[in-house]
């Protein structure tokens, strides 16, 4: 893992640990965007499972019952444990340990119980999707983000094409003249 791939990534985890005792939603949905940008770059599959385990909480504490389950409180905790866990392996670039606690991560928010159990699958799916369309709209083809996001490229087709990315504009900009206009304005 590249240096500036590694402290992009602590940065997002000890913020994310922060956001979750605040109970900050909209953070942490902006962290989760954060950790896409290098994905489009870079395509690693670190920044990738960060940034669906991020969106994957911040949906999760924006359910407006969350606190009604009677072991929410515990998965609060085990979610802070498991995130300094991460921090730690990071830290020591232990990253075969820093993988496998990413992958239990996931894998535990499924164990959630059992009311809750089948909105976490389903945010879980709807995460990686999201994120996915984020990807290609980062200019990553379907095919290969969908490889990335362990998805299939028709689950995200239904989705890019439900949501318009694919018709999004790129580039357009102001006429040229009133580019000059507006430089005038400035420096006069």
């Amino acid at each position: 893992m590249e240096e500036h791939i590694r402290n992009d990534i602590l940065d997002v985890l000890r913020h994310a640990v922060r956001a979750i005792h605040r109970e900050d939603i909209k953070g942490l949905k902006e962290l989760s965007n954060m950790t896409i940008h290098n994905a489009s770059i870079h395509q690693d599959h670190y920044s990738i499972s960060v940034s669906v385990l991020i969106y994957t909480l911040a949906k999760l504490y924006e359910r407006e019952r969350y606190n009604q389950y009677k072991s929410w409180g515990l998965f609060c905790i085990d979610c802070v444990d498991k995130l300094q866990s991460a921090i730690r392996f990071l830290e020591l670039k232990d990253y075969p340990h820093f993988d496998t606690i990413l992958k239990e991560f996931l894998n535990d928010l499924k164990k959630t119980e059992k009311g809750l159990r089948k909105y976490v699958k389903d945010v879980l799916e709807k995460a990686r999707i999201s994120k996915a369309s984020r990807l290609h709209e980062h200019g990553i083809s379907i095919g290969r983000t969908a490889e990335l996001l362990g998805i299939s490229p028709y689950e995200l087709m239904e989705y890019v094409g439900r949501t318009y990315i694919a018709d999004v504009k790129e580039n357009i900009t102001i006429p040229e003249k009133d580019r000059i206009t507006f430089a005038r304005k400035l420096f006069s």
